[in-house]
Formats: structure tokens, C-alpha cells, sequence
């Protein structure tokens, strides 16, 4: 069989259409598929058992509605398994573990129990749905200084290198919970720049971009200029529970934590370094009055729900599209929380409870 000149010419412009047609309803299809934003949501793991403060009485005998459908005891293989599942099918990207560092009283570092659902994470087989970082609860006696750097250096450069590690600005992130505490510990923010420069460059030696490193900050000047002094990249935080509240009120409704919440991120604008902005889904911690009799008589929410985490994070979203400028250019929001049980704020649905949190996530994050 021959074909003429023009015949091959038309076959070839035939050609050219049908890849630029498959090209674009496959990048059409990614477009569709991909969250609009980042979501990640802050785990703690006090639930191993190990840990007997976490799960008081209280806790599980007057607040059975918090209670996972796993159980209590959710530091398991299969229950990790189950949770990324969860997580992922609601939209959420990454989890933020709380990373904890511990040492006996010879100086020798041992394996936090606090920090067992990471390590089930990495061992996971369906850990590719959800990327993870680490938060460095670096309080309550898990300070981290000039004599521990080099050993938790070193463990963090392992995590970084994992696959599923993620990345803003190319580099892996790193999140620290107190600023200040490292400021106390290393004795000045010029130290704790050093600190900083030193993981750096010891991250680019392991064939890394580097780190991008961000500290929970209050929303004023103060703050901002710790984190800038120390070398701080961005802002974010943990919770910001006591915003909405307001004197003498004890059951404040869930909404005023909102509102709040946007007003604190507002402030974040005017910050030297970029900001990722954290929603704190509730706060009533109760059950921890054993930790801290004060929580008994406390303030806390009311009205929390699959609706409220739905307004929660479509507010978020809406944020971080308004403001590109002022926050990473990955699109990240972080959730307080996955699993703060004893304080009030979880997404995990539970046994006894007829509405699921994780529902207000993955509608707040359709397109």
C-alpha cells in the first residue's frame, strides 16, 4: 500500500490532534483529581497504653463519644492501616506526627512510646496514600539542645529521606512546637541558627534540597521576630483553643472558635516568613483533668461536628486562595486534630457517635 504526500500529511496532523487530545484530558483528569489545598492533620499518639495519663477514667467512662471505632487503643498495625485509609479517602494529604525525644537518666535516647504510630506508619503497606512530618513537641521535659542535636540530627536525616516525606519549597519539613523553648535551651537565637544551618547543610550532604524548618508562633511582632532571629523559614501552630473564648463564659458555641481563627490568620499576614495556617476543630479538655485540675471548670466549645470541621476547612481553603503570597506555595492547611481525644479535637469516627468528622473534611475539600 502507497500513500501520496498530502495523504502522510494528513495522517501526521491526525496524529498530532489525538496525542494533544489524550495529552490534555489526562492532565484534565490530575487537575480533577489533586486537592485543592494540602491538608494535613496533627497526630498524637497517647495511645498505646503505655502511657496511663492519657486515658483516664474520665475519659473513657464519661465522654464515650470520642472513642475511635477501633477502641481506645489505636497504636496497632492493622488500626494504623485502617486510619490511613480513612485519612486518605477523605482527602487529607499527610499526617504531622508528634514527635517526641527521650532519654533515660544516663543521657541514652529511648524509644518514646508517643512516638510508636510513626514507626507503624513508615512500616505500613498502604503509607504511599498519605504523605507524613514530624512536629517536634519539644516541651514538658522533651526539651531537645546543644548536647542532643547531632542524635536527633541524625534521626531526623533518616525520616527525611523517606519517599513519603513532605516537602515544601522542595525540602523536607521539619515543625517545631516552641520556638522559645529552643531559644532557653541553646541560650540564644544566634545558637539556634547555627543548629539550624548546621542540619542544613548535613541535609544537603545526605543528597537533599535541605530543610525547611517552622515554629509554632503566636500572631504578634514579639514572635515573629523570635522566629526570624532564630532562622525560622515559616509560621504555623498547634492550636490557638483559648481565641474564641470569651471572660466568665464557659460554653462558648463552636462558630466563635471560627471566626476567631480567621482573625488570627489575618494577623499572620504582616509576618517576615510565609504562614500555614492551623484550624483548631474543638477544644474541651475535660478529661484531662487528672493532667491539670484547671480543665475541670475550664472553658470549652460546644456545637462540634461533621458541619463545623465542613466550615472549618472551606474556610481554610478559601484563605489560602486569597492569599497566595503569604503562604506556601504548596497550598497547605493544618488540622488540630486527628486523634486529641482528651482534649477535644478529633476527626477518627467514632463508635458511639452518629456523625463523622471526617465527612466536613472531604466535602469542605471538593472541587
Amino acid at each position: 500500500m502507497t500513500y501520496s504526500t498530502p495523504g502522510l500529511v494528513r495522517a501526521f496532523f491526525i496524529l498530532i490532534v489525538a496525542v494533544f487530545s489524550l495529552v490534555s484530558a489526562v492532565t484534565q483528569a490530575q487537575k480533577r483529581s489533586a486537592p485543592p489545598i494540602q491538608v494535613g492533620a496533627y497526630y498524637f499518639d497517647g495511645w498505646t497504653g503505655q502511657t496511663p495519663m492519657h486515658m483516664p477514667r474520665a475519659l473513657i467512662d464519661s465522654f464515650p463519644e470520642r472513642e475511635p471505632v477501633w477502641g481506645w487503643l489505636t497504636s496497632s498495625p492493622k488500626v494504623l492501616h485502617n486510619q490511613i485509609d480513612a485519612a486518605a479517602d477523605a482527602g487529607l494529604s499527610f499526617f504531622s506526627f508528634c514527635w517526641y525525644y527521650s532519654t533515660n537518666k544516663q543521657g541514652a535516647v529511648v524509644d518514646d512510646p508517643k512516638n510508636h504510630a510513626l514507626s507503624l506508619y513508615l512500616k505500613a503497606a498502604n503509607k504511599d496514600r498519605l504523605k507524613f512530618c514530624l512536629l517536634v513537641a519539644n516541651h514538658q521535659g522533651h526539651y531537645v539542645g546543644p548536647a542532643d542535636w547531632a542524635k536527633v540530627s541524625k534521626a531526623w536525616l533518616q525520616l527525611f529521606k523517606k519517599p513519603t516525606h513532605l516537602q515544601v519549597n522542595g525540602r523536607p519539613l521539619l515543625i517545631f512546637f516552641s520556638a522559645s523553648t529552643l531559644v532557653s535551651q541553646f541560650g540564644s537565637t544566634q545558637a539556634v541558627r547555627q543548629a539550624f544551618d548546621s542540619l542544613r547543610m548535613a541535609a544537603v550532604k545526605a543528597g537533599l534540597a535541605g530543610v525547611t524548618i517552622a515554629a509554632c508562633a503566636s500572631p504578634n511582632s514579639d514572635s515573629f521576630r523570635l522566629a526570624q532571629d532564630c532562622g525560622f523559614d515559616l509560621l504555623t501552630g498547634y492550636n490557638y483553643h483559648s481565641a474564641g473564648f470569651k471572660p466568665s463564659i464557659i460554653e462558648t458555641p463552636i462558630d466563635s472558635m471560627a471566626v476567631a481563627s480567621r482573625r488570627i490568620w489575618d494577623q499572620f499576614k504582616v509576618a517576615p516568613v510565609p504562614y500555614i495556617p492551623t484550624v483548631t476543630l474543638n477544644w474541651d479538655p475535660r478529661p484531662w483533668a487528672n493532667l491539670n485540675k484547671a480543665h475541670r471548670n475550664a472553658p470549652r466549645y460546644v456545637g462540634f461536628s461533621s458541619n463545623s470541621v465542613y466550615k472549618d476547612v472551606q474556610m481554610a481553603r478559601q484563605w489560602i486562595e486569597t492569599n497566595p503570597g503569604k503562604t506556601p506555595k504548596e497550598k497547605i492547611a493544618l488540622l488540630y486534630a486527628w486523634n486529641e481525644y482528651g482534649e477535644g479535637a478529633w476527626l477518627t469516627p467514632t463508635r458511639n457517635g452518629k456523625d463523622n468528622p471526617l465527612t466536613g473534611v472531604k466535602k469542605a475539600l471538593k472541587r
